[in-house]
């Protein structure tokens, strides 16, 4: 008995211990965010349900994060649907004057892009929380935006029953590829190659045509089921690839191939809109996932994190690609914004893919 007891009260000084020393290397802003966050008591979090683990995922976001900053913020989770219509509700809640139903914005550069011109983000000095994890490079617009994970846009095959493996999107339009293919409704992955730095209007179109006339069917990104299932064989392009990593974690023969023509190494990241009900936990919460306890939830939770951490998968999966003659292309808000032409021509992609012309 006494033995036992001795090692509660260990455990507890190792704890108190542990909460006061992190404490102390509290940043003085960080300090006034917790205790603001605190004010607040909640956030108010809202994406898909296969995103970050949906509200499974939220609650051990919520435990670390009160854990490691002393914080009591309650999380509540309420799933959304796709991205980009959450931005827009969260827009026009804004321009409505309207306080926001979801604290954060998660989107990568599509979605995130036309929010930005709306001026929807306030400017936020990240650095100033956490200086020795959080490097100015990661944020974009003066901190209106923080880059949260990295995905790598490929094609996402069923490795067991595909005809042959891919190594280039040509591969697709082979023969033993027809009437096995699907593709998104929303030409995922092509809208990069429309950029006049990548592959131009005329190849991506050329390209997209000749695709049309090999798929069978139209699926969103999220659905790799019906790809385990060998209902369709591969998705091209896939918005990322941790759809794979998330099925062959549950034993289906899922791969994704990182085609050495069309390459995509794209940022999603959170913005704080200027309506938001709980700012304060919002960037607490965003802190948090940019900790190195946060990423390991990140990657265990959606199998995705920040590449540009020495201590990410997805930076040890970048390199092996490299090793392999992959060269990417670096898809920020920022580059998005400055080619215009994305947004001009992705209808015409979207309708030869839909309806295969």
């Amino acid at each position: 008995m006494k033995q036992t007891k001795a090692v509660f009260i260990a455990a507890l000084l190792a704890f108190l211990t542990s909460a006061d020393a992190q404490a102390r290397d509290m940043t003085p802003a960080l300090k006034d965010l917790v205790a603001a966050a605190n004010k607040e008591g909640a956030l108010t979090l809202s994406w898909g349900t296969s995103t970050y683990d949906g509200a499974q995922g939220a609650a051990r976001f919520q435990a670390g994060m009160n854990k490691m900053f002393g914080s009591n913020v309650q999380i509540d989770f309420v799933p959304g649907s796709d991205m980009a219509r959450i931005g827009n509700q969260i827009a026009t809640e804004f321009s409505a004057g309207q306080k926001a139903d979801a604290d954060i914005m998660l989107g990568a550069a599509p979605q995130m892009a036309p929010l930005i011109k709306l001026d929807l983000f306030g400017p936020v000095d990240w650095h100033s929380y956490l200086p020795s994890r959080i490097d100015p490079k990661i944020t974009e617009f003066d901190g209106r935006l923080i880059r949260v994970a990295t995905g790598l846009t490929g094609a996402t095959y069923n490795s067991s029953l595909a005809p042959m493996k891919p190594v280039t999107l040509q591969d697709f339009l082979k023969p033993q590829w027809k009437g096995k293919i699907a593709s998104t409704p929303y030409a995922a992955g092509f809208d990069v190659l429309l950029a006049s730095d990548v592959w131009g209007k005329e190849k991506t179109i050329n390209y997209v045509k000749k695709l049309s006339h090999q798929i069978a069917g139209l699926i969103r990104c999220g659905e790799s089921e019906r790809l385990a299932t060998g209902e369709y064989l591969a998705l091209v392009m896939d918005c990322t690839g941790q759809d794979a990593l998330v099925w062959q974690a549950k034993g289906a023969p899922l791969a994704q191939m990182m085609p050495l023509d069309a390459a995509q190494e794209r940022y999603y990241y959170f913005g704080i809109p200027k309506n938001a009900q709980h700012p304060n936990a919002a960037k607490l919460f965003t802190l948090f996932l940019l900790t190195d306890e946060g990423q390991k939830i990140s990657y265990d939770t959606w199998k995705i994190d920040l590449h540009t951490f020495p201590d990410s998968r997805m930076g040890r999966m970048v390199d092996d690609y490299k090793k392999l003659n992959v060269k990417f292309k670096e898809v920020t808000t920022e580059w998005y914004l400055r080619h215009p032409e994305i947004d001009a021509d992705k209808s015409e992609l979207i309708k030869i893919i839909t309806t295969k012309g």
